[in-house]
């Protein structure tokens, strides 16, 4: 096609779709109801249309059923044409990629080879696939009652005997483990030869003239390993299932020799592979894989696999320093070979598994040790290959470990499914729910992941975070609120809504009596007792100073040889009579001496109840200091001269300041002289006389004034009315 012709096209391309588009906006029904010709031309355009589609479709699979015309029909097979159209534009997309000859997609040129998933087979639905743990010999144990044990039945190739791994005790920051049953060989063992040295990458072998080996049962699985072990690498990948699983299955492993590729099914040789211990095990077999980080933990969890002579691809990626270091930029890069995403999360426990899916985890390892091959080279060259066997053997070393005994400080040398011990925190903290809501976002949690280990499924297929979030947030309390509480309810939510009723309610009533707990705790707390703040020896302090003052019967020579500070209280509350040491001796006062002081002190204080009149004049200051110089301080009356007060101590007199009114002038006796009156009305107006002069000087200047009449032969224009001006911001209303 030529570049006008191309050019042509696109234009008649867009008219179409513009066309489309236009009528797509428009009310066709009515229009169609409206006239019998318009109704025709629509029924002639549409089975032109359809015709065109079927054509197409049948040119890319000749078994495609043709569509129908008709809305119904049209809207029923719709989906299975915009999957074919889904595979032409990424076909198309690849194709583009290859003309335009982009970096990375062609080396000298090479063709870009495609992983052919065109395949309109139709699949089954995951929720009606038999959960395959329910054929499993060993039954999954979800409890974690104990630390995890590895599941050797024999070490080959050990340095150190498998009788020797025990379990390890416990510390502050790791519980008590079993520990890596080949820690020792992957550490102590050194890489073949070959690995060091620098060689001509060998070719994979061609991708479409070659099939993979399907084992799926013992007799091909003992033929797979009599060939792995004259190998002297192999590239291994793994397929992971674990939304219908608690912890996860191993669907399939893939390995690649230099001649053939296998697909091993896990599931069902689940209990066999432990014999690819002699080949994974094996320091001289260098085994290849492509971010191994969690394939060491699956291998060794559900298959009792570990591996020795690691080398991880990912490291060596990140080690060269290239762009990306995904498994499908490799292959474009190193392999010319162009993957798809498409099944890169399908439910790989599917049997059989389709033509697609197998050629899809059959291309993650064919052509691994190629490009292993040109990544060694690179990094002999740049000196960097000892940091990524190191980084490998790292990865090799991980072990998996349940999460009640996960350790106290996380480590990138222990896996556990869950990694934090109060996972539901995060989840309040992600969802922002209030704290007062902790308790029952607990207990949501728990009862979760409770049913997830009972009958062997993922959390988030028992209940999504969002739906766990909505029953803490909303709190219904009935079962059909519960079902009604999210859009996605899951099947053991709905079969368990009024298990989750009561649970919701009773951490509802837990949550309100730990605050009226709360508020009697804290007002206890406020309201302290002299129990609460006094120690036992304080108390029985206090209460032998009560006994000492309630005992009588003191004497003298008691109180004399008694020094301690509470002499005087015991003194004044004795019945003995009292003794006086004013002689410098002990002298008892007798009764009849108490009753005269006695009757002296009621006589004083009869005398306070007689009410004495008193006129009290302002007398000038000079009197008041001069009289209070020369008169006698007074005594009361009937007051007798042994009973006279003491001189007063000046030092403890307290003179009041005297407060004086400025609008109170004092009182003066002396007559102030007459002053003589001013008459204003004869002295000069200087101010007056100021003003005329200024007015007559104003009256000099002239003005100029163009509205004037005396300016104009007729009459003069008005003058323009000024305004006063407004501040701006400000309502401001305006009269006529």
């Amino acid at each position: 096609m030529t570049t006008y012709d191309g050019s042509q096209l696109l234009s008649k391309v867009l008219d179409t779709i513009r066309a489309s588009t236009a009528l797509g906006a428009q009310d066709v029904d009515f229009c169609r109801s409206m006239s019998k010709d318009i109704g025709d031309a629509l029924d002639k355009t549409c089975d032109e249309i359809v015709n065109l589609i079927n054509g197409l479709l049948t040119s890319v699979d000749q078994n495609t059923e043709p569509l129908e015309c008709g809305r119904d029909r049209l809207q029923d097979s719709w989906k299975d044409f915009s999957n074919v159209m889904d595979n032409i534009f990424e076909l198309s997309d690849r194709s583009i990629d290859i003309l335009t000859k982009s970096s990375g997609t062609m080396n000298n040129g090479i063709q870009m080879q495609f992983l052919d998933d065109s395949s309109r087979t139709k699949f089954t639905s995951s929720a009606k696939i038999v959960k395959p743990q329910l054929s499993f010999r060993t039954p999954v144990d979800n409890t974690e009652g104990h630390p995890f044990v590895p599941l050797l039945k024999e070490k080959p190739f050990a340095l150190k005997p498998f009788a020797k791994v025990k379990l390890l005790p416990g510390n502050d920051s790791m519980p008590e483990h079993y520990e890596h049953p080949y820690q020792d060989e992957i550490e102590s063992q050194e890489y073949d030869h070959s690995v060091i040295l620098k060689s001509e990458p060998i070719a994979s072998q061609p991708w479409d003239t070659t099939e993979a080996v399907w084992v799926d049962n013992t007799e091909v699985l003992d033929a797979m390993l009599s060939d792995l072990k004259s190998a002297t690498e192999l590239a291994v990948d793994l397929e992971h299932h674990d939304y219908r699983s608690y912890y996860g299955i191993v669907c399939l492993m893939q390995i690649s020799t230099r001649s053939t590729d296998y697909l091993v099914d896990t599931i069902s040789l689940r209990d066999d592979l432990y014999v690819l211990n002699e080949v994974f095990a094996n320091p001289k077999i260098l085994k290849v894989f492509h971010g191994a980080f969690m394939d060491i933990i699956w291998l060794q969890r559900d298959l009792g696999l570990y591996v020795v002579s690691l080398f991880d691809t990912y490291h060596a990626s990140r080690a060269i320093g290239l762009p990306r270091h995904s498994l499908a930029y490799l292959l474009e890069r190193y392999a010319h070979f162009k993957t798809s995403k498409k099944y890169q999360l399908s439910d790989w426990r599917i049997r059989p598994l389709s033509k697609p899916m197998k050629a899809y985890a059959r291309a993650d390892t064919h052509f691994l040790l190629n490009i292993y091959d040109q990544l060694r080279n690179t990094l002999i060259e740049q000196n960097k290959l000892a940091g990524v066997l190191a980084e490998s053997r790292n990865v090799a070393k991980r072990r998996f470990e349940y999460s009640r005994f996960r350790p106290t400080v996380p480590s990138t040398s222990v896996y556990c499914p869950i990694e934090k011990p109060d996972q539901w925190k995060t989840l309040m903290v992600q969802y922002n729910i209030p704290p007062e809501k902790e308790e029952l976002v607990k207990r949501l949690y728990d009862w979760r992941d409770t049913i997830a280990r009972r009958d062997d499924e993922s959390s988030r297929y028992v209940m999504p975070n969002q739906l766990l979030v909505s029953l803490a947030v909303n709190t219904p309390t009935t079962p059909v609120d519960v079902i009604s509480v999210n859009n996605v309810v899951t099947d053991h939510v709905r079969s368990n809504s009024l298990v989750l009723a009561n649970l919701i309610k009773s951490s509802i009533q837990s949550i309100k009596l730990s605050k009226a707990q709360s508020v009697l705790q804290s007002d206890k707390t406020n309201n302290l007792t002299a129990d609460s703040l006094l120690t036992i020896p304080q108390i029985k302090k206090v209460m032998s100073i009560f006994e000492g003052i309630a005992q009588t019967g003191l004497t003298t020579e008691e109180h004399e040889k008694d020094n301690g500070s509470s002499k005087l209280v015991d003194i004044l509350t004795s019945k003995n009579n009292a003794v006086d040491y004013s002689d410098g001796g002990p002298r008892r006062i007798k009764h009849e001496q108490f009753e005269s002081r006695c009757h002296e002190a009621w006589k004083t204080m009869e005398d306070f109840d007689n009410t004495v009149v008193y006129s009290i004049q302002a007398p000038e200051p000079d009197a008041v200091i001069k009289e209070s110089a020369q008169e006698p301080p007074r005594r009361s009356p009937g007051i007798s001269e042994q009973a006279a007060q003491p001189e007063e101590d000046m030092d403890e007199i307290v003179t009041l300041k005297r407060v004086r009114r400025h609008d109170q002038s004092p009182e003066t006796n002396a007559e102030e002289p007459k002053r003589q009156a001013v008459d204003y009305s004869k002295s000069e107006k200087i101010l007056v006389e100021n003003r005329n002069a200024s007015k007559k000087r104003d009256s000099k200047k002239r003005s100029f004034d163009p509205y004037a009449a005396s300016n104009h032969s007729g009459d003069a224009p008005r003058g323009v009315k000024k305004r006063r001006s407004t501040n701006r911001g400000r309502n401001v209303s305006f009269k006529k």
